[in-house]
Order: structure tokens, then sequence, then C-alpha cells
């Protein structure tokens, strides 16, 4: 006998469970194209036409990038998104869920506003209030990466196990299944490099806070906390997923990634291109001349991450580099209350191991 209800894979129970404690009073409602560049295709309904520049996207909407295209949307909670090449495209308004068929983006949403998941077809990503990134490649695999806040993000698998991640990682989830790749990628160089940022005349939303970030890292790296390192190192090939999603995030070629020997942060046993086999010299990425901070830019940067932080929070030796609790809808800038000259020493953030909280874990 057949059954008449249809079956829910449990990765997406889980997380539309744990999209439930993303919601606020702001839904994303309706955004606009605030930049076009080269073909970008906007579907209402049946009718589908070349976007313009003010145009309206409602949750009706599908929007589609060509090759070299490249798109900006801000939403009316003040949200912004940014869409790469060859990226489809839609969003659910109330449940604030960011639809990924294919493709590359970056998302900045403010405090306060409930959160964004991002859904990359039975795979989810989630975080609340910070600014992300997220790939879908041709052969579904879906990445997930947090470039600044205070919290974590959360990446659920087909099966329902949930991955915390942190300020400065990206877990990948091969569309084979299995436990998600963790890595910390460079901060510095991402921002640099990555045509979603270099590709628009207006700064990023965030933008200062991943910073802070990347001025973390370099203090961990001239610290000798962590090191640079190259993709052997850590633990990717060519034909690794996630390898591939940071070649869709930045715009260089695989072999120039499988080049480099400082795309990745880890800790310092193993520095770049060192004790890894790689045998690769070659630096075509890096930690730009200024992100070796000076005393007071470390102190800003310290500043402006225990800035959004709760008071009992700031004496927590894991809340530097973006540990404690999500962001209570604030943007202070550096220069708070906090005394980072005074805060123990920090250990580099390492990839966080695999839980299966209950189904409403808040985020």
């Amino acid at each position: 006998m057949k059954s008449k209800f249809n079956v829910i894979p449990l990765g997406i129970l889980v997380a539309l469970a744990t999209a439930q404690t993303c919601l606020a009073a702001k839904e994303l409602k309706s955004g606009s194209f605030a930049v076009v560049k080269s073909k970008v295709e906007h579907t209402q309904g049946t009718t589908k036409s070349m976007a313009k520049e003010k145009e309206t996207v409602d949750e009706k909407s599908v929007v589609d990038t060509g090759a070299a295209s490249f798109t900006q949307l801000d939403f009316s909670d003040a949200s912004v998104l940014r869409l790469g090449a060859n990226t489809q495209f839609s969003f659910q308004s109330k449940e604030r869920i960011i639809k990924l068929e294919s493709g590359s983006m970056i998302m900045n949403v403010p405090p306060g506003n409930g959160g964004v998941m991002v859904d990359g077809g039975g795979v989810t990503g989630a975080v609340s209030g910070t600014t992300i990134m997220a790939n879908k490649d041709a052969q579904g695999n879906f990445s997930f990466m947090v470039l600044e806040g205070s919290g974590t993000g959360k990446v659920t698998a087909r099966d329902g196990t949930i991955t915390e991640i942190r300020s400065g990682q990206m877990a990948t989830l091969d569309k084979a299944g299995g436990a998600p790749k963790v890595i910390a990628v460079n901060m510095d160089s991402l921002r640099d490099i990555s045509p979603l940022f270099s590709e628009f005349e207006s700064t990023m939303p965030g933008n200062e806070k991943i910073q802070a970030v990347a001025d973390l890292q370099a203090e961990d790296i001239q610290t000798d906390l962590g090191s640079l390192q190259g993709p052997a190192a850590a633990g990717l090939t060519e034909t690794s997923p996630s390898l591939l999603a940071l070649s869709a995030l930045t715009g260089l070629s695989v072999n120039a990634i499988l080049g480099s020997n400082n795309m990745f942060v880890g800790d310092a046993s193993t520095a770049s291109g060192a004790e890894s086999g790689s045998g690769q010299n070659s630096t075509p990425l890096y930690v730009s001349e200024n992100s070796a901070p000076n005393d007071s830019r470390q102190a800003s940067a310290k500043a402006m991450v225990a800035s959004s932080l709760p008071p009992s929070s700031l004496s927590d030796t894991n809340t530097a580099a973006g540990g404690g609790a999500d962001a209570a809808g604030t943007d202070t800038a550096a220069g708070g209350n906090s005394t980072p000259d005074t805060q123990p020493p920090r250990t580099l953030q390492q990839p966080q191991t695999p839980v299966t909280p209950g189904l409403a874990t808040p985020l």
C-alpha cells in the first residue's frame, strides 16, 4: 500500500526547524537590482527579461547571471546580496531562505534581522547577523563560509548532522555525502582577489569586520600561533570540492590555487609549503603588506570583534577570533570598552567537530 504522505529528507527537516529560530519581525520581502553587469536575467512567472537597475525582485523571481556577469541586490531589511557568474538564485521572504541553485554568492545581513539560511538543495548553511559566502558547483557540492561575526555558522548535511564553523572558516559538503571538509581561508587574500568584492565600486557592508578577522589571522601568523598553507597542507587536491569552490569564489583557476602556498591558514605545526610534500614555492596568493598588523591594528581588530559580544563574554579566550555568543544587533566600530592588551593568549581557531543537537537548537 502506497503512503499518501510525501517523505521529506531529514537534513531539510533539521534545517527548517533550525530556521524557525532565525525568524524575526523583518522579512526579506523584496529587493532591487543595485548593480547589473553584463548578462543578468530576471524571470517573474513565465516572463524572462534582462535585469535593470532599480527593478524590484520578489520571492516569485528567479535571477540568473551569465559568464563574466555580476549583480547586487539590496533588500528592504538592509541586507546586501551579490551574485557571481553563472549563478541562479531565488528566495523565500518569511523564512529568510536564499535558494542557491548554482553558482556563487556573498551576503551581508545586519545583526538583529533574524539571520539567513542558504539552501543548496538538501544541504544548508545558516548564520545570524554577519557576512557569508556560498557556492554550489555543477556536481551539486555545496560550500558555506563565514567571513566575520561573533557567532557560529551552522552547516546541515543531508543526514541532519550539523557542523559549526567560525569566522574565517569554510565547510564543504560533498554531493556523495559524509562529513563536511572544514578549512580556514586567508581572509586578506580572499577579499583582495574575489570578484564578489573587486567587480563592484561600492564597499561590501561588513568590510571592517572582515578586516578585523584578517588582522587576527595575521597576528596569529606573526606570533607563530598559525601558519599560511598551500592546498596540500590543507588536505586538498585538484579534485577536492573545497578547492573547486574556492576557484569559483576567487575567480582563480584551480592550477593557480594549487600553485599557491598561502591561501589557507592552519596551526603552526605545518608551515607554508613545509613538511607538506607539496614542493610548491610560488606565491600568487598572499597576505597583503598591510596584513602584518601593528599594535594599534591588533587592538582595533580585537576591540571590533569584542564589541559585538555581551560584557560577560569578553574574558573568554575564544572570543577574539569570532567565538562566543552571537551579535545582539550591534555594529559598533573598533574602540569599544574592551581591553585587548590584557586578554590572555589566544589559540588559532580550529575546525569544529560535527554535532547533532536537537531540531530546535538556536543559531
